[in-house]
């Protein structure tokens, strides 16, 4: 298959502050997360001894939005990437600093949080050391020790990234550039990107009786969700003309998501199809709101988000491995449920900060961690293109 000649790159879009500075609260909102699931009332890997059930409905209204905005975002990157790079070069680099940390992940990264986890329900007694050999048994958790946990993000990225390689060949031919322009204009007229929540719709309520499990190949509804916007921030990435639409439109995005999410917030209050219907849109609404007004505000770059944005990926990948280890460790501190929330909070952010900086300092480990293998004066080495992560 050969491949057109990728698009220059114009000043404006050859690095975009906006999406880094997205990136990097995304992932701080996700550490919140993770260690909030400690302590409600949610199926989590270990619990605090008295818990905090107000944090759920917070948490809930994260869980709707945290990972859907880092795909988008991951999908504007691709868009960007392709710019400047052929396709052969696009999906050897996604292999290297995707599938190669997920490997890498499930047989350092996530083991821990499997031995934590069987040692806090009693179903394992022993040494680290004794329980480590059970990985290498090859048997997917629960039922063995193999896993890529809060990596689901990063696989299912890699998959998009590598099945849409035919569909990136065909926007970059003549015809497909055609198609592309139509689309943009189509985009920028009335409200016609807020269409775009259909086909989320239309696949949560058709596939709305299968879990999410996180495990790929049995997970039809969020592969087709994620997928889904994937695909969506693919397309905002090839048409430059909406992002002006969407900071136009911010201050009227930001008061119908928020009148949406007022709404929708009590999970489960509505029959079926209002309940799909209601919560797709406000996602979609609240990611348009996002990227509209990081737009509008994030215009030049900052020392320190670009520096935050190249530590985002490792501190995605250390994040749940640190706050189930340490979060573990602290269950017995004699201290109120709000005073552990905070400890917790803060000593796994700090750990995960500092092994990210050892990492982006340390030329053989940066590979694994999905960074270039030398520092380089403007790193590209994010969830653009790499988060979300899962996480549950």
């Amino acid at each position: 298959m050969s491949t057109p000649d990728p698009a220059p790159t114009s000043p404006a879009d050859a690095h975009r502050p906006d999406l880094d500075w997205l990136r990097v609260v995304a992932i701080l909102v996700l550490h919140l997360f993770h260690t909030g699931m400690m302590f409600n009332r949610w199926d989590w890997h270990i619990k605090a001894p008295t818990l905090l059930p107000v944090l759920e409905l917070p948490m809930d209204i994260l869980h709707h939005v945290r990972m859907p905005l880092l795909m988008v975002i991951s999908g504007v990157g691709t868009a960007l990437a392709l710019r400047r790079r052929s396709l052969r070069d696009f999906a050897g680099d996604r292999t290297r600093r995707l599938l190669l940390p997920v490997v890498f992940g499930m047989f350092v990264i996530v083991p821990p949080q499997i031995y934590v986890e069987r040692v806090f329900t009693g179903r394992f007694q022993g040494s680290y050391a004794d329980f480590y050999p059970s990985v290498f048994g090859l048997v997917p958790y629960p039922a063995g020790s193999l896993s890529w946990h809060h990596l689901w993000f990063v696989v299912y990225l890699f998959a998009f990234c590598l099945l849409a390689l035919p569909l990136f060949w065909a926007l970059g031919t003549a015809r497909g550039k055609a198609w592309l322009a139509k689309a943009e204009a189509w985009l920028c007229r009335g409200p016609n990107l807020l269409w775009l929540f259909i086909p989320l719709f239309v696949n949560d309520l058709l596939l709305h009786r299968f879990p999410q499990t996180h495990a790929l190949f049995d997970d039809p509804r969020t592969f087709g969700h994620y997928g889904l916007l994937f695909l969506m921030g693919h397309l905002l990435g090839r048409a430059p003309r909406v992002w002006d639409v969407l900071v136009e439109r911010r201050w009227w995005l930001l008061g119908v998501s928020a009148v949406l999410f007022a709404i929708m917030a009590p999970e489960s209050e509505f029959d079926l199809v209002p309940e799909v219907l209601g919560g797709t849109s406000a996602q979609w609404l609240f990611i348009l709101t996002a990227l509209g007004w990081a737009r509008r505000c994030v215009r030049t770059e900052s020392r320190w988000v670009r520096h935050a944005q190249e530590l985002s990926y490792p501190f995605y990948i250390f994040h749940q491995t640190v706050i189930i280890v340490v979060g573990f460790a602290m269950l017995r501190l004699p201290v109120g449920p709000w005073s552990l929330f905070g400890c917790v909070l803060v000593t796994t952010f700090l750990i995960s900060w500092g092994l990210s900086e050892l990492v982006a300092r340390l030329p053989w480990l940066r590979p694994f961690f999905g960074l270039k293998a030398r520092v380089v004066s403007r790193p590209e080495a994010t969830l653009q293109g790499a988060p979300t992560g899962h996480t549950a």
